[in-house]
């Protein structure tokens, strides 16, 4: 008799609630839990062409896909390499959000056609980040935040020697490469979501819920562009980590609408006992990121 191993007893289980979820969902089943980063991308590629192009003979292609997503955010341009794969193989994405999923996984959240929260379950703002001189990923909103108001009391002083700190700190401190690099980053964003929102997440968008009058391409793109703006503005967040709760996302400010699991009790419980099993297995191997998928998990 082969001897049982808790590995293969636990890879089991996983599958088969991954399994579940894609019969309730009616989809193939993908949960990326680890930050927007290379080479994260390169991983989420081969999962999702070794569900889409591996196939057995006797199934039915899938052409939906679910995204178990949570994320601290990274870089805006991995999301965009992600997206791409996504798009390649699958015609209707959804997001499922159990925990969290901020800045550039807020983006990602965002270039689905559906996204599914429950009352715990928050996006953030966009908020792009960058290494640090010790290797952790630092927010690119306080960067530049902290840069302008150094800036604006520089020039706001009436004496420059009563700003020599400043003025030394922000010589020392700010590179003016990163500082571009940080702007150019939240526009990407802001400009990725006033293309994807429109082209997915409104797409179905015909007439609006009051009224009833029809809706244009301009109106899909006017709302897509407030929604970035919204995302995108430091100020009206403070905080990289600040949670945009579904609340928050359906309300009279932003108005995006958003499929709230938490009313169904056996999706619920389905997408719980999933993402807990996963990041709980996660936690004992040590393991800060992974890749799963009816295959199995997937590493770098």
């Amino acid at each position: 008799m082969e001897r049982l191993r808790t590995e293969a007893i636990v890879d089991g289980f996983l599958n088969r609630c991954n399994q579940d979820l894609a019969v309730r969902v009616d989809a193939d089943v993908l949960s990326i839990i680890t930050p927007m980063v290379p080479p994260w991308d390169d991983v989420v590629r081969l999962a999702i062409e070794e569900m889409a192009e591996l196939t057995g003979a006797d199934q039915v292609r899938a052409t939906r896909l679910a995204v178990v997503l949570e994320t601290g955010g990274g870089y805006i341009e991995t999301v965009e390499r992600m997206v791409r794969a996504m798009r390649q193989h699958y015609a209707e994405i959804v997001f499922i959000i159990p925990n969290f999923a901020y800045s550039a996984g807020t983006v990602l959240a965002l270039s689905g056609d559906d996204i599914l929260m429950d009352y715990h379950s928050v996006l953030g703002p966009i908020d792009p980040q960058y290494s640090s001189t010790g290797g952790d990923y630092v927010p690119g909103m306080g960067y530049l935040a902290k840069y302008k108001e150094l800036v604006s009391t520089i020039n706001g002083a009436p004496d420059a020697g009563q700003v020599r700190a400043e003025i030394s700190y922000l010589i020392e401190k700010f590179d003016p490469a990163k500082l571009f690099h940080i702007e150019q980053a939240i526009e990407h964003s802001k400009s990725l979501l006033k293309e994807w929102l429109p082209k997915y997440k409104f797409k179905n968008w015909n007439s609006r819920e009051t009224s009833g009058v029809q809706v244009t391409e301009v109106d899909k793109q006017g709302r897509a562009n407030e929604i970035a703006e919204i995302l995108g503005d430091a100020q009206r967040w403070h905080s990289h980590g600040r949670g945009i709760t579904c609340d928050d996302l359906v309300s009279e400010e932003i108005k995006l609408k958003i499929t709230n699991y938490g009313t169904d009790v056996d999706l619920k419980q389905s997408i719980r006992n999933y993402h807990n099993l996963l990041v709980d297995y996660m936690g004992k191997k040590s393991w800060p990121s992974a890749i799963h998928t009816k295959h199995g998990i997937r590493m770098p």
